[in-house]
């Protein structure tokens, strides 16, 4: 097959929207399927389906799930080139055992993750969407007559990669004492970050906010359940826009009901997209919809960057985004 015509294809409800990203493609002399939604491999629609199966690139998200039996609809695939910075979402190991390399842009948007988390932060401890809804219910400051200081605060960090790192950029600013708790600790970076490394038990017992910036693992997924909660200070706070299954959401909800903890700011969840949720009833949440990345220049810088990754593969080369870079030497593609 002439390499300049190898059949590709994006499922995404974005991409689409931005003429940069679409342009990175269509320029480069393949033959690209675009399907303007998010939908399943297996609901499909029979003419895309069909592109699928003589594709040998898909660029796409992390909302759909890709199965190890989803790889069958796909049998000429080469690449999965992920627009987001997660890839919990395929089932990489399958995707090796096929040959099929994934790649993902991780850090494209921690820019924009990070004043995000800050102002979710913000948001929830200094009550300011509280005060917006008392205000709207003419109940004026009835609600807000007080709340916790940032400044002067200890801030807890739980992850510390690319996003972590901005935000404590940020949160310094705000003259705060930040504690940070990760698999690989470095005395140069603490000293370039002006932090301290303490375990997961330390941070949650001294912090007065607690935010997640952990990859989702098997290692990771449900770390701050029921007794973790119960070591955090009754004041504190949690912040979550890394992943939802870093957290137990039932004894979330339990300890938000209980008074357990002051509150918490949440963009991602369990189970998205959430249509209803025990969350949706407690005053002492803010609520977003997995948003923290979706600046428009994240999503063009994201977009592009997955599909130029898609395309190195097509070259026969292994870009550096590449997850499991060994699945190139698994398979012989014609």
């Amino acid at each position: 097959m002439d390499m300049n015509s190898q059949p590709l294809v994006v499922i995404s409800d974005s991409f689409h929207t931005m003429p940069e990203a679409v342009a990175t493609l269509d320029s480069s002399g393949h033959h690209v399927t675009y399907v303007e939604d998010l939908i399943s491999w297996i609901d499909l629609s029979a003419e895309h389906r069909n592109a699928l199966q003589q594709a040998h690139a898909v660029v796409m998200g992390r909302v759909l799930g890709i199965e190890s039996s989803h790889f069958d609809l796909a049998p000429n695939l080469r690449v999965i080139a992920l627009h987001t910075s997660g890839s919990d979402n395929v089932d990489v190991d399958e995707a090796t055992r096929r040959g099929v390399l994934v790649t993902n842009v991780k850090g494209v948007n921690a820019e924009q993750c990070a004043e995000f988390a800050m102002g979710l932060m913000l948001s929830v401890v200094r009550q300011i969407r509280t005060g917006d809804r008392a205000i709207r219910a003419g109940l004026w400051a009835s609600r807000t007559q007080t709340s916790m200081d940032v400044h002067g605060s200890v801030v807890g960090v739980i992850g510390f990669g690319q996003i972590a790192k901005a935000f404590v950029t940020r949160a310094r600013a705000f003259g705060v004492r930040i504690v940070v708790h990760t698999r690989t600790e470095d005395a140069a970076i603490a000293r370039q970050y002006g932090i301290e490394y303490a375990s997961l038990d330390e941070t949650l017992t001294q912090s007065d906010i607690v935010c997640l910036f952990a990859s989702l693992s098997n290692e990771t997924r449900f770390m701050i359940g029921a007794r973790e909660l119960a070591l955090m200070k009754p004041s504190a706070y949690l912040i979550n826009i890394a992943r939802g299954e870093l957290v137990d959401e039932s004894a979330l909800v339990k300890a938000l009901r209980a008074n357990q903890i002051a509150g918490a700011g949440i963009d991602v969840f369990n189970h998205e997209p959430v249509i209803r949720s025990p969350l949706f009833d407690l005053e002492n949440v803010v609520l977003t919809p997995h948003q923290a990345g979706l600046t428009r220049g994240g999503k063009l810088a994201a977009a592009v960057r997955a599909a130029k990754n898609a395309l190195e593969v097509l070259r026969g080369n292994i870009p550096p985004d590449a997850i499991n870079p060994t699945a190139a030497a698994t398979k012989v593609f014609h």
